[in-house]
């Protein structure tokens, strides 16, 4: 079985550039694009989109990136970002987020007819930059991990728990000492996140960890923190805030998580491209946006 993951389109619906640098649409064309055009042996039996869909979490993004995804020549399946909202998430992703009654409106739910176990888990708070897991969802994880005991299974969020020494990323993740207890109650599990924007392989408290890349705007990886003696003056007057704050503008990438016997291998890709790799660029409104 083979999953493809993928994470942070960031997409606008005014077609602006995202942080005025960023071309969010043709990222995601050439996402979709190459998909099409992939050999059928090659493809996935499904997608799993960690979050960040829409830039700023608005209809018009929405929308556009609903009508986009729809070419997708396999399932696909979503959970939340930071910079999603729930209600219009729902509202025009209810086949691709089928959550779990009772759950709501956290938007979680279990995908169990294949080899591999899924569970998506929704660890974004409205309004919050960072994330965690709320005590309803920790109860409906901890049901839900021991279901199928024998079967590899990948957990899916947006947030990782773990520290990255990106200092502007590591915000803290509310819970995350109840999330790992809960996780290594299975034997076979890894836990697949988005929010980096770039991959990133670790274990994390016994559990086997990778953030997947990003389809638009590649993290920097800069391990300052804001306080830092190398911080120079430029960066200071324009507010720098630690690594994992700025970006280049790369080609997409994505993960494949592939069972073979009852191993899962994770693959890093780039779809190849014609990126300019310019930057680092911060990831800052301007003129009012939010």
């Amino acid at each position: 079985m083979r999953i493809v993951q993928l994470s942070d389109f960031h997409l606008r619906g005014d077609g602006k550039l995202s942080f005025h640098k960023a071309d969010t649409i043709l990222a995601l064309n050439q996402t979709i694009e190459y998909f099409n055009k992939m050999r059928k042996s090659d493809l996935p039996e499904l997608f799993i989109i960690t979050g960040d869909l829409a830039d700023g979490g608005t209809k018009e993004g929405y929308e556009l990136i609903f009508k986009n995804l729809e070419k997708l020549p396999c399932p696909y399946f979503i959970l939340p970002g930071n910079h999603d909202k729930r209600e219009f998430f729902l509202e025009f992703f209810k086949k691709s987020a089928p959550v779990e009654k009772g759950i709501e409106p956290f938007i979680c739910y279990t995908i169990d007819k294949y080899p591999i176990q899924i569970i998506v888990v929704d660890t974004s708070k409205p309004e919050c930059h960072f994330g965690g897991l709320e005590d309803r969802v920790a109860k409906w994880l901890e049901k839900k991990i021991e279901e199928y005991p024998e079967k590899p299974t990948l957990v899916f969020t947006h947030h990782p728990p773990f520290v990255s020494g990106l200092s502007a990323m590591d915000e803290g993740f509310e819970n995350a000492n109840r999330f790992a207890e809960i996780l290594n109650k299975h034997k076979n599990v890894r836990l697949c996140c988005g929010h980096m924007h770039t991959g990133i392989f670790t274990i994390w408290k016994n559990i086997p960890c990778v953030t997947c890349p990003p389809v638009a705007m590649l993290m920097e990886i800069d391990f300052r923190t804001k306080e830092g003696l190398d911080v120079t003056e430029e960066e200071k007057l324009n507010n720098y805030k630690g690594g994992g704050d700025r970006f280049f503008l790369g080609n997409p990438a994505y993960l494949i998580h592939d069972l073979q016997e009852e191993t899962i291998n994770t693959h890093y890709v780039i779809i190849p491209g014609k990126a300019s790799y310019s930057g680092p660029w911060p990831f800052k409104y301007y003129d009012g946006e939010k």
